[in-house]
């Protein structure tokens, strides 16, 4: 039994990491020769762009910066670094939040004025045919946050503080799980500098949307069920299954965290041996159903009616393999036809249903007969979802097409698309060229050097990377979509950072990387 449970350990962990080395070689290599682009207009126009001469010498600039701060950073107490970075981005959130009148679009924009319509007793949005929560259920979860948030201050405002502090949390997790999964505190020192360097977090705050409060609950999740397998105490497993819950009631997306999460307990059942990890599974399951039938029960008795599915899913798919010719947009990414084909079917969800899966099957056979075109088409569509360094952080953000502005001259060039938005495109470029890079180097010295095998949940940011992947491979995309799993690579490049410092130290003293490492 021994020997079948580290025969299916290795299988699962050799593939993990055979296939992370390989979207990560792929990512690196992509950025190191040109990136997406994206103008700040109503459309997503997204452009590829060669990277400039100078990118190269300001990367390798960027990564000595980082080794040579170790020496400061190794006089600096871990917890007084977070605090004073987390000074600094509450400085910097105050002024940017300051510096708007609050006014949000889109789907943001419909799903607070449903919060604060259901706060006023006017159902309407979700039960008059062809309304936004009619059509959009599934974003009952993040109308429930947004309701509470109501009640204390019915404002934009106040939602975007609360992004500040839920952003905080988040940091704080990041850093904690790192803790617990590697005792070095340079690494910890590491990726809470680089987790604050990451500007769409701050950036993102003006964007009233499940992301960033659902990502809380992800990491809390995460963080609990380490605690589980560290420790034992099944008032994790209920934490860690609580928590997931409610970040996929936020943001549907998350459910591919709770199944990265499935995915690191069920090998760690191969690992180690414990009852607690089967139930585990078994509660992740269980509260993420019983969740979302609740909220369904809730609603459904305050309207005194039966909630519809909405958009069918499988529209996302079909959009996700579309190309419209008619659209500014790449092909893959969201064009409106999951919005229109309720509509061209009278909000009939079945017709269309029938009238998705029909596209789809067209969409496919396409493929099928130019599999040229569809090479091309899934090259662009991965290149411009992955290698776009803002994440529309911005771009989610006050726009002067739809008559919102910003107050300061430096954000104004920022959010106008001027001199501040080409700078902080190219910070970001490098930054996430440099996250890409030492993420792979990680993965590869592993694979090649390491005597050590990585723990199960050590392996969390790649499962979660590969799971994104292949949900976004087919899935309608954005760039926003996916900066949740590069941020959770920071730890991984934290880690190749002190790991090439201490090579660099002692080259000249025969000690290998993982030596250093058991003598520290």
């Amino acid at each position: 039994m021994k020997q079948f449970s580290n025969t299916i350990f290795n299988l699962g962990y050799f593939l993990i990491l055979t296939m992370t080395a390989i979207a990560l070689l792929f990512l690196s290599g992509q950025i190191l020769l040109s990136h997406t682009y994206i103008p700040l207009r109503i459309a997503e126009g997204v452009q590829f762009v060669s990277n400039p001469w100078y990118f190269y010498p300001i990367l390798l600039l960027f990564l000595l910066s980082l080794f040579l701060i170790r020496p400061l950073l190794e006089k600096v107490q871990t917890k007084h670094l977070f605090w004073f970075l987390s000074f600094l981005f509450i400085a910097a959130a105050i002024f940017l939040i300051t510096a708007y009148d609050g006014r949000i679009r889109a789907d943001a924009k419909h799903v607070f004025n449903a919060a604060l319509a259901f706060n006023r007793g006017d159902y309407s949005s979700l039960t008059t045919v062809g309304s936004y929560m009619y059509r959009n259920p599934h974003q009952l979860g993040l109308m429930t946050l947004e309701r509470l948030y109501a009640f204390i201050s019915p404002t934009t405002q106040f939602v975007f503080s609360m992004n500040v502090v839920w952003t905080l949390l988040s940091h704080f997790l990041i850093y904690k799980i790192t803790a617990l999964l590697n005792a070095r505190e340079m690494i910890q020192k590491y990726t809470i500098l680089l987790t604050f360097l990451f500007l769409p977090q701050l950036f993102f705050i003006l964007f009233v949307y499940g992301t960033i409060p659902g990502l809380f609950f992800c990491l809390l999740s995460l963080y609990a069920f380490i605690k589980l397998d560290q420790k034992g105490n099944l008032l994790y497993a209920l934490l860690g299954a609580a928590s997931i819950s409610l970040a996929c009631l936020l943001r549907n997306n998350y459910i591919i965290f709770a199944i990265m999460l499935i995915g690191v307990c069920f090998l760690s059942i191969f690992y180690k041996w414990s009852w607690k990890k089967p139930l585990a599974i078994i509660l992740i399951l269980a509260g993420i159903v019983l969740s979302n039938k609740g909220l369904t029960a809730y609603y459904e008795q305050l309207i005194g009616g039966k909630i519809g599915v909405g958009t069918p899913k499988i529209a996302y798919i079909t959009m996700g393999l579309r190309d419209d010719p008619n659209r500014q947009t790449l092909g893959g990414w969201y064009d409106a036809y999951n919005t229109k084909i309720l509509k061209r079917n009278k909000y009939d969800e079945k017709l269309a249903t029938e009238m998705a899966t029909r596209d789809l099957k067209d969409i496919l056979i396409h493929f099928s007969k130019h599999p040229a075109y569809a090479l091309k088409f899934f090259y662009e569509k991965v290149k411009s979802t992955w290698t776009e360094p803002t994440f529309q952080s911005i771009w989610t953000g006050p726009q002067i097409e739809r008559q919102q502005y910003m107050k300061p001259a430096v954000l104004r060039s920022i959010y106008e698309e001027r001199k501040g938005y080409q700078i902080v495109n190219f910070l970001l470029l490098t930054l996430l060229a440099s996250i890409y890079l030492l993420s792979c180097f990680f993965i590869l010295h592993k694979f090649f050097v390491a005597e050590e095998k990585l723990t199960p949940f050590d392996l969390y940011p790649f499962i979660f990377l590969l799971g994104g992947g292949l949900f976004h491979f087919f899935w309608e995309t954005k760039s926003q979509y996916v900066y949740i799993y590069v941020l959770l690579l920071i730890p991984s490049a934290a880690q190749s950072i002190v790991d090439l410092s201490d090579w660099w130290k002692n080259k000249g003293k025969g000690k290998s990387t993982d030596q250093l490492e058991k003598d520290l």
